[in-house]
């Protein structure tokens, strides 16, 4: 709670220009096949008046973790990982960091890293010392986390979810079909989407303090 109320005042409540100067981001599993969900299984009941074919996904379908950052303005930078492989702090710092950094400098070529601040979660490859030496060394500031918390998360609250529900029920063939098609879900948000995504953010932090630090599920 003490997390929420100190960012909630050092941002203005969201109204500070510095929110631009946040960049959030995570990585999550992407499978080539991932069924629908029950929710939309009645959709598609309801539309037909038939009672869809329940599938499973197979345990041997192929899937792949991506690192998605953005930022107020938008999507920065996406990060494949290589096949099956999962995260470490050694890829974060030689692999991923780098690449966003390159993206985040294109993207703001006055400024470029200066003030940027980077609010990832609290997982162990976020939060090793060679990460934490690595913003150091390019003066970008760590944003601090509470424990984990999909309600407080962008990544967990916004993206993933949409991205997610936009490729559900889709058999792809390979990483070449489902990749791209990550990339048209990507593209079909709109600027409007990315910063209502922060102001989201601010009132979650709000309700947050509101409950005390207790889990709430929605935003009303």
């Amino acid at each position: 709670m003490e997390f929420c109320r100190y960012s909630f005042e050092r941002f203005e409540e969201g109204r500070s220009r510095r929110v631009y100067d946040i960049i959030t981001g995570d990585e999550s599993w992407f499978y080539h096949f991932d069924p629908e969900t029950k929710e939309q299984s009645k959709v598609w009941v309801s539309k037909t008046d038939q009672r869809p074919t329940k599938v499973r996904r197979n345990r041997s379908s192929g899937k792949r973790m991506v690192a998605f950052f953005f930022m107020k303005s938008g999507l920065i930078k996406s990060v494949t990982l290589e096949s099956d492989q999962n995260i470490t702090a050694a890829w974060y710092v030689n692999h991923c960091l780098p690449q966003l950094f390159e993206a985040v400098s294109q993207r703001r070529k006055k400024s470029a890293l200066r003030n940027l601040i980077l609010h990832d979660d609290n997982a162990r490859p976020h939060r090793a010392w060679t990460t934490t030496e690595f913003l150091t060394q390019n003066s970008v500031e760590s944003y601090q986390n509470p424990p984990y918390s999909p309600d407080l998360s962008p990544c967990d609250f916004f993206l993933f979810p949409r991205l997610k529900k936009q490729v559900r029920g889709i058999q792809f063939v390979d990483d070449n079909s489902m990749l791209p098609a990550l990339d048209q879900a990507i593209g079909s948000l709109t600027a409007d989407d990315f910063k209502n995504c922060f102001k989201d953010s601010f009132v979650r932090k709000e309700k947050c303090i509101d409950v005390q630090g207790q889990y709430f599920e929605k935003i009303n």
